[in-house]
């Protein structure tokens, strides 16, 4: 299926995980992206070093583009 979010994010299917705070880690995230969606590691509760350990396991089990989505302030 091509249309303009699948050429937009090079994915197989226009699909797109919502980063949702304590609910979308790497696991899910890489799922998605092997699942030939966008996954987006939900980031808005993360320290900086939990966010940096989360995009490195999700680059190694996936092979697509992943996101992390991103909230200004301060973690929960």
């Amino acid at each position: 299926m091509q249309n303009r979010i699948t050429k937009l994010f090079s994915i197989k299917y226009p699909i797109i995980q919502a980063g949702m705070v304590w609910c979308a880690p790497w696991e899910l995230a890489s799922a998605v992206c092997n699942a030939g969606g966008l996954g987006l590691i939900g980031a808005a509760s993360m320290y900086p070093d939990i966010l940096r350990m989360h995009i490195q396991k999700c680059k190694k089990a996936t092979g697509p583009p992943a996101e992390a989505s991103a909230q200004a302030g301060k973690p929960f």
